[in-house]
């Protein structure tokens, strides 16, 4: 007859605890809007936003979204404006010097998917952080979840990115 060995037990139960906290993390969370926290939002008047060529056909959408207060990482609003049914196009303008970061189309996530799971906004920002969540298919391609972020003086850097299955893509 083969013995029990409690310390054989302790030390597989303490290996599947480990190995399914690994399990877990594999599929990491996104971050969230305080771990990209900045330490002050400018209060003073909005500078004009800088038109370059690539963005004059927007330029009423955004010099008009740029006279908002400040909206997202501590500095910037974000001007938006619709490019069909469920899109959205945006761009990131930096309300202390007027300087226009490129932004792009996001197309919302299919339909399929939402009824399933729910609606998401297609942005997500806030003035005090330099993340920016983006749930849906930019270029109307790669549908998921996406976060960013504001890099002052380069733009956006993408730091997570979660596609959704096969099924849910345009």
């Amino acid at each position: 007859m083969i013995g029990y060995d409690l310390g054989m037990h302790r030390a597989i139960c303490v290996l599947a605890i480990v190995c399914t906290g690994w399990a877990q993390q594999s599929k990491s969370a996104r971050p969230e809007f305080k771990d990209y926290a900045v330490e002050q939002v400018y209060a003073g008047p909005p500078a004009a936003p800088i038109i370059t060529p690539n963005w004059r056909s927007f330029r009423t959408r955004i010099r008009e979204g740029a006279k908002s207060k400040v909206q997202f990482a501590g500095r910037y609003t974000v001007p938006a404006w619709g490019c069909g049914a469920g899109c959205v196009t945006f761009v990131i303008v930096d309300s202390t010097s007027g300087k226009v970061y490129d932004g792009f189309l996001v197309a919302m996530l299919p339909p399929e998917w939402e009824e399933k799971h729910g609606f998401h906004p297609q942005l997500e920002f806030h003035p005090n952080s330099r993340l920016l969540k983006i749930t849906g298919c930019p270029g109307e391609t790669n549908c998921g979840f996406y976060d960013y972020e504001m890099v002052e003086g380069k733009g956006l850097k993408l730091v997570r990115k979660e596609l959704l299955p096969k099924q849910y893509q345009y």
